[in-house]
């Protein structure tokens, strides 16, 4: 749907997880409230997924190629899947209470500006 409505076609799975891994609360307590939060919905059960591989920008990598020690850390090792499950629902949650993904404003030429 977001495809259509923005008129992105290259929209994917990926632009999802990196908006999701850039907007994730800060502090490992809160990160570990919210999976735990992901998973009493849940009441513990989470179907299987598939693994797969994306390519996100900077910031995410920052924060997810940390994230195994951090939970480890904070003795919750094993489990950043229901962390960055949790901040995806999240943020598909807020997405939906938007509604439709508008086209982007088209910037016109030469509106940029060079020194």
């Amino acid at each position: 749907m977001d495809r259509r409505s923005s008129g992105n076609v290259m929209l994917g799975q990926s632009h999802y997880l990196d908006a999701a891994l850039r907007h994730m609360p800060e502090g490992v307590d809160t990160q570990i409230a919210m999976a735990d939060d992901f998973l009493n919905e849940r009441m513990g059960i989470v179907a299987p997924g598939k693994q797969s591989t994306y390519r996100v920008g900077t910031s995410a990598y920052a924060f997810i190629s940390t994230l195994n020690q951090l939970l480890q850390e904070a003795d919750y090792g094993r489990r950043g899947l229901y962390i960055v499950s949790a901040a995806l629902e999240r943020l598909l949650d807020d997405l939906d209470k938007e509604g439709e993904l508008p086209a982007p404003k088209r910037r016109k030429q030469g509106s940029g500006s060079r020194s």
